[in-house]
Order: C-alpha cells, then structure tokens, then sequence
C-alpha cells in the first residue's frame, strides 16, 4: 500500500499550476485539434476503403496516404483528449503557466504558411504556365507570368510574426485565439481540400 500512496503523491506533485488564460487556450487547441483530425478522417473516409484492384498506381497512393493521415489523425484525437484531462486536473492560479497560448501562435504561423504554399507561385492571364521557361504558352506566343512569391512571401513572414505576437501575448488570449483558430482553419482546410480532391 504505501508503493501506491507514493505514487500518488509523485503524480500530484508533478501537476503544475495553469493560468486561466492557459485553461482557455488549452481547451481552444485541444477542440481545434480534434475538429482538424475529426474533419480529416471524414475526408479521407472514401479513400481509406476504396477498392483499387491493383498493387500500385495512384488508387492505391491515395488510400495509403489517406490511411496514413487517419493514423495521424487518430493519434491527434489522442493528444487533444489528453490535453483536456490534463488540463482538468491542474489547479488554476493567476501566476500560473500558459504555454499553451504558444500552442496556438504555433496554429496562426502554419496556417499562414498553408494559406502560402496553395498560392501559385506564377499565373497566367491566358495559355498555361510552361515551368521550365517560366513564360505563360498560348501558341503562337508567349507572355510573361504574374508572379505571386512576393506576396507568398509576406503571408510567410505575416505568418511567423503574428504567431509570436499570438504566442507572448497570453492575456490577450480572447480575442487571438478565435484569430489563430480562423487562420489555422483557411490554411489547414484550403490545403486538405486541395490535396483531397
């Protein structure tokens, strides 16, 4: 019996405070986690039972990746439901920690990134881009391409910085996180979509 109690007593002192602008983001990175994964199971639903009919090809690289995915995505369920429970048994104190305010400038910084990278790098008025010219082709002539990299460029670095402003600002938690979560979701669902279609 007191190899239990001492076990007890090591779990109770390993649970560290948690401000309330902590809880508050916890559970906002936790429910964003499990809708992101919960959403991206759903998508790939299709193609994780397809019938291919073939050892190779692109039947079966797409319901591979999509099991693949739904493994992640089950292990991200897992995290958010861990996150939850944990956070339901710290003791919430003023001076307690809020690093999951980071969890969410870490959201607001990849969804700035994936809203970049489905941005083309180049696109034409008329023809179709040529990548090894980089010119626009409509015979019998050539154009040049409206380049997009500055602006790729400027949602990254809008992206990074609005994640550490999001990140080192823990008490203005209430009004970034909905910010963090609607940036998370353009760039996380603009990319699955594209990818899953």
């Amino acid at each position: 019996m007191p190899f239990v109690s001492r076990s007890r007593d090591r779990a109770d002192a390993i649970v560290s405070e948690i401000s309330r602008e902590g809880v508050f983001a916890g559970r906002v990175f936790s429910a964003t986690l499990i809708v992101s994964a919960v959403a991206l199971i759903g998508l790939s639903w299709d193609d994780i039972w397809r019938v291919c009919g073939s050892v190779y090809g692109q039947c079966v690289e797409r319901s591979a990746g999509a099991m693949i995915l739904t493994i992640g995505s089950i292990a991200a369920i897992g995290w958010g439901v861990g996150i939850v429970l944990r956070i339901r048994r710290r003791p919430v104190d003023p001076s307690g920690s809020s690093r999951y305010v980071w969890a969410l400038g870490a959201l607001f910084a990849l969804g700035g990134i994936f809203i970049a990278a489905r941005i083309p790098a180049f696109t034409c008025d008329r023809g179709h881009f040529d990548d090894a010219l980089a010119v626009c082709m409509h015979p019998p002539s050539i154009s040049d391409a409206t380049s997009w990299l500055l602006l790729k460029e400027a949602i990254v670095v809008i992206g990074l910085l609005g994640g550490v402003a999001v990140a080192v600002r823990p008490r203005n938690v209430r009004v970034t996180a909905p910010v963090s979560v609607a940036v998370w979701g353009a760039g996380f669902g603009w990319l699955i979509v594209d990818t899953m279609a």
